[in-house]
C-alpha cells in the first residue's frame, strides 16, 4: 500500500494516514472517525498469518471504541486513545507479524493520535 501527498498543501494542519490511502484531518468529524474505524477492522479481518483468537480479542477491542465514541456519553480522548495504542502495540508485536500487520498497527496509532487531538 502506498501512500502519497507529495502534490498535497496543507496549511498549519495535521493529516492522520489511517490504512494507507484513508486519512483523518483537523475537520474530520464522527463520522470520519467511524469510517475509519470501519476501515480498520475490515483490513483486521483480511489479515494473513494472525491467531484467531488474537484477531477476535483485537477486533473485540476496536469494537468497543466504535461502541463508546459512538455512545451519548462519550468518553475522554485518553481513553480512546489509549485503547487504540494498545491495539496498535499488539498488532506490531505479534510474533507471527507480517508487514500488512505492522501497517495496520501504524495505522491504528496515527487513529489513536488523532483521537487523542481532536476527539
Amino acid at each position: 500500500m502506498t501512500f502519497d501527498q507529495s502534490s498535497w498543501q496543507l496549511h498549519n494542519s495535521r493529516v492522520y494516514n489511517i490504512a494507507g490511502d484513508l486519512h483523518l484531518t483537523e475537520q474530520s468529524g464522527p463520522q470520519d472517525f467511524a469510517d475509519a474505524m470501519t476501515r480498520v477492522r475490515a483490513d483486521l479481518g483480511a489479515l494473513d498469518g494472525v491467531p484467531e483468537d488474537e484477531r477476535t480479542a483485537l477486533d473485540e477491542e476496536l469494537a468497543l471504541v466504535e461502541e463508546e465514541s459512538a455512545a451519548e456519553e462519550r468518553p475522554g480522548a485518553d481513553a480512546v486513545a489509549g485503547r487504540l495504542a494498545r491495539v496498535a502495540g499488539r498488532l506490531r508485536a505479534l510474533g507471527s507479524a507480517t508487514t500488512a500487520a505492522v501497517e495496520l498497527g501504524n495505522s491504528v496509532d496515527s487513529l489513536a493520535q488523532w483521537a487523542g487531538h481532536h476527539f
